[in-house]
């Protein structure tokens, strides 16, 4: 198995939220937006996907905005692009569980 190595940098825009996720070979796959609000008295997130074509960044940018935006109660925008010729489903569990990690990361550094 290769080894895969996840960049992540995260901006704060006023109070919201923008996320870049990307491997050696980032590029732009997936834009997903994650709006908090307030119903009855619980933070809940609606989200926004747009996908290139082809492209499956959605999995993650859907995990870290949808995750950090009901935490934060902000909007979190989270621009992903992962790319593996011939990706395996262990590279896919292992960059999963990297992301894991990072998002928790992310909400311990509050």
């Amino acid at each position: 198995m290769r080894k895969i190595k996840i960049d992540r940098k995260l901006i704060k825009m006023g109070n919201d939220l923008v996320i870049m996720v990307q491997n050696e070979n980032g590029h732009i796959g997936s834009v997903v937006t994650a709006y908090s609000y307030v119903k009855n008295g619980e933070v809940k997130v609606t989200l926004n996907m747009l996908n290139t074509l082809g492209h499956k960044d959605d999995e993650v940018a859907k995990r870290y905005a949808g995750t950090l935006a009901k935490f934060y109660n902000c909007t979190v925008t989270c621009i992903c692009g992962i790319h593996l010729d011939d990706i395996t489903k262990d590279e896919i569990v292992d960059i999963m569980e990297q992301i894991t990690e990072d998002i928790q990361k992310c909400l311990s550094d509050h």
